[in-house]
This record gives structure tokens, sequence and C-alpha cells, in this order.
């Protein structure tokens, strides 16, 4: 029986989310199971573009050998400094050749290596240089990020959800995903119960399944994301890191 209590996941509530999970994005088959890159701008912005439209490959493949060629030329253990992209801009050929990568942003228009050291530039230009400057930014700078050619809001929601910082439009989806676990518990009352209560059973989904939240989710955002696309509310106001 449904209680309007905020903080609890009931037993029925957490096998229908655990069954859901292992229905369309279990562990053993989808690769984005990570928690994301906190403090590490530069590692964020380079994941959310080189995974659009790609394979996003294994621990040391994919994208992810794409990460480690940077962190290996960087030889930082953190890598929080947009300038250091920024400043291959005006030779972006050089950044092709560090990540060994020549895949095109959707719409061919550049590479992904000349299209990360553009947004690179332009987050800087905007404000934007630190992981922590993420976490109040504004519609000004989504908007300045979402007009260079070959990026938009997937590629912004994908490095914020790297970085920590959850938007509306990212919460929409984890609430969707959970709505739809519960629809066979709660019918009509799944979204309402979503929307009240995601951050408490994903929770307790991840322990559950002994991982961290930030896996979690990223793994629920980018199933969802793929299934649907609600219509875009993002504020800049309304946001929240997740620990």
């Amino acid at each position: 029986m449904y209680s309007s209590v905020t903080d609890i996941c009931t037993e029925n509530e957490l096998n229908a989310v655990l069954t859901h999970i292992e229905s369309v994005a279990s562990q053993s088959r989808s690769p984005h199971w990570t928690p994301g890159w906190r403090g590490e701008s530069e590692v964020a912005l380079l994941d959310a573009i080189f995974s659009a439209r790609a394979p996003y490959g294994g621990p040391s493949s994919g994208v992810r050998a794409v990460l480690a060629r940077w962190r290996s030329h960087r030889g930082d253990n953190r890598l929080d400094d947009l300038t250091t992209l920024a400043e291959l801009n005006s030779d972006p050929d050089v950044l092709v050749e560090i990540l060994s990568n020549r895949q095109f942003v959707p719409g061919n228009s550049r590479t992904k290596a000349a299209a990360a050291a553009v947004a690179a530039q332009t987050l800087v230009a905007v404000g934007l240089s630190r992981s922590s400057d993420f976490e109040q930014h504004t519609e000004q700078q989504f908007e300045a990020f979402c007009a260079i050619p070959g990026l938009g809001e997937t590629t912004w929601e994908c490095m914020l959800m790297h970085l920590g910082v959850r938007t509306d439009a990212a919460a929409a989806h984890l609430n969707s995903f959970v709505a739809d676990a519960l629809e066979p518990l709660h019918q009509n009352l799944a979204a309402g119960i979503a929307e009240d209560r995601s951050p408490v059973i994903l929770t307790a989904a991840a322990n559950a399944l002994g991982t961290d939240l930030a896996s979690l989710e990223h793994a629920v955002w980018r199933y969802q994301h793929k299934l649907r696309r609600p219509k875009r509310r993002h504020s800049g106001a309304a946001l929240r890191s997740v620990g």
C-alpha cells in the first residue's frame, strides 16, 4: 500500500526497481556503470563528446581509451583545468594526435577532438573552467555551449552527469525510470511516487547492488535518454550535487 512518507523504499518497490534495472540496464550488459569524473572537468568534457553516437567500450577501449591518452599526456592526477584543452583550439590536429581518434561529431562538421577544444575555449570564456564552476551554471552558459555545431543539450547533460551535477532534465529521466519500474505496483500513482522518492529508491537500489549511487544514476540516465527525451525544463537554480 502506498505511503506518502518520502524517506523510505518498501521491499516491493526495491524489488521492482532491481528487476527493471536487471531487465534493461544490468551491470553485465551496460558499459555505463561508472561514477563519472567528479572534480575532473577536462575528462568529463571529453567523455561527453567522444561518447556521442559511439560505442562506449570497456575499461581500456573506446571512450575510456581516449581519456587514458589525455591523462597520460597531461601526467596529472586531477584534470580540472579546461584551459589546457582550450589552448589547443588554434591547432586541433594536435589534440587528434594526442587522443589518437579521428571520429567526427554528429553532422560531421569537425572532429570530436576539434569540438572538444572549441567547447573548452567557449566554456572558459563564459566562466566555466573548473568542475566547481558548473555547480552554479547559468542558462546563458548552457546556450553558449549548445551553440557549438555538433554539440548540444545531450552532451551538456552528459558532462554535468559526470561532474555530479543533476539538472531538472536529468532528474526527469531518473524519475521516469523509477516510475516505469513502479508501474506494475502503483499504476497511475507511479509517476507521483517517483517524483517524490526517486533519490531514496535509487539509493536503496544502489546499496542492494553493492555499487555507488553515481554509477547507477549514470547507467539509468544513459538508458532512459535513449528511450525517451522529455521536454527540456532547464534551470540554473534547480541543481543538486550527488555525494
